[in-house]
């Protein structure tokens, strides 16, 4: 196991800067998932950890070795790929056990030995003599699994190495990585452009976008306070409303309705957003983010208070196990998540009202937090990891 340092980390290509100077601890033993969508710099950054980039400016540090320009082979990291990167005419054995005398010292019992582990781990035991030709994709990509695991590395790195298997076998699949991770405990950096994943996987998440961490907390921490409308609107499916209001007297104000702010003005907030002012004509420009989920109709939600509005609806989309309904009211266009059987048809009016323990204030202009509703404020704090035994 290993620490992970990265330190104002740059990268650019010709005149595009991929990775825009990155400050990061991965923890001993820690799973970190990077997240972001596409061309955000994830992979880069990956690919300069495991030195098949080499970094325009910045140091990475493995413990206390500075790896910044230490050729690959020498990092002691295995990397998982997406596309597997198995050769098609070795067996799965040969595979997983190709190059390995070259990367270490190990004799042929202990490459036999740690052969047997991984098969034993991964459940790839009938797998060893078969072809990447006679193997599902999950198949192949426990045979991958198994490449990386042998070399007993400081540092597992996987760029997206589900994004190729079905839906079902994804899911498994995640299952598989977060058992093996509980039992290797070996420090995991993995890559995916998937926010399931990253929820369900990562220890800690950190959010990209255009080259810079946008922020880096637990994958609750992350859906409940987010720092920005950036992280707000990528975490999360479907993705938060965000509807232009005024803010005055405690209270965000749109054409077609008002919804009080609960413990605006206080100044017990989460940390780094500001309090909503509540003197009377204190007035300013905001972006209110509420979630599908937080918006209820009226009836199915008497409890929620007396702050309810009208709107029309647009679009019904059956989901199972709900029904995700497309309203409007003035200008603003929004969702509601209802109960999966409830029958609404395209213009039909209903009444919404809004969980006032999960509202949300954006600045307009630079996107930043600037309240999450007084109850919500109450959730559990940012979590610290604890160290490892």
């Amino acid at each position: 196991m290993t620490t992970i340092q990265l330190q104002n980390l740059r990268k650019e290509f010709d005149d595009v800067v991929a990775v825009d100077g990155i400050d990061l601890t991965i923890e001993d033993g820690e799973f970190l998932v990077i997240v972001g969508p596409s061309g955000c710099g994830k992979s880069t950054t990956l690919r300069l950890l495991a030195g098949l980039e080499q970094a325009t400016a910045g140091r990475i540090g493995m413990d206390d070795r500075d790896v910044t320009s230490t050729e690959p082979k020498n990092r002691n990291v295995a990397m998982v790929f997406q596309n597997y990167a198995l050769y098609p005419h070795m067996t799965g054995r040969r595979n997983i056990t190709f190059g390995m005398k070259s990367a270490g010292a190990f004799t042929d019992d202990e490459i036999d030995q740690r052969v047997e582990e991984a098969a034993k781990t991964l459940d790839i035991a009938d797998l060893l003599d078969r072809k990447p030709e006679a193997m599902s994709g999950g198949e192949r990509q426990r045979i991958a699994l198994g490449r990386a695991i042998v070399r007993d590395p400081d540092a597992f790195l996987m760029d997206e190495p589900l994004s190729n298997l079905d839906a079902k076998l994804r899911i498994q699949m995640r299952a598989e990585l977060t058992r093996l991770h509980a039992e290797l405990e070996t420090t995991t950096v993995y890559v995916t452009h998937d926010q399931t994943e990253a929820m369900t996987l990562g220890e800690r998440v950190v959010v990209m976008n255009d080259g810079r961490l946008m922020q880096v907390d637990s994958p609750q921490v992350l859906y409940d306070f987010p720092e920005n409308r950036f992280v707000a609107e990528f975490i999360g499916d479907p993705a938060m409303n965000m509807i232009d209001v005024t803010v005055e007297d405690g209270t965000a104000i749109h054409d077609g309705f008002e919804i009080p702010l609960p413990g605006a003005g206080t100044d017990a907030g989460t940390p780094g957003t500001d309090p909503i002012p509540e003197r009377s004509g204190d007035r300013h420009d905001a972006v209110l983010g509420v979630r599908p989920e937080d918006f209820y109709l009226a009836q199915e939600s008497p409890d929620l208070g007396d702050a309810t509005f009208t709107a029309t609806v647009d679009v019904t989309e059956p989901l199972g196990d709900s029904l995700l309904v497309h309203c409007s009211v003035g200008d603003a266009v929004f969702k509601i998540q209802a109960e999966p059987r409830t029958e609404l048809q395209s213009g039909d009016e209903i009444t919404v009202a809004s969980d006032p323990e999960r509202l949300h204030l954006f600045d307009p202009e630079t996107g930043e937090a600037r309240y999450h509703s007084a109850t919500a404020r109450r959730s559990p704090e940012r979590i610290e990891r604890a160290p490892r035994e």
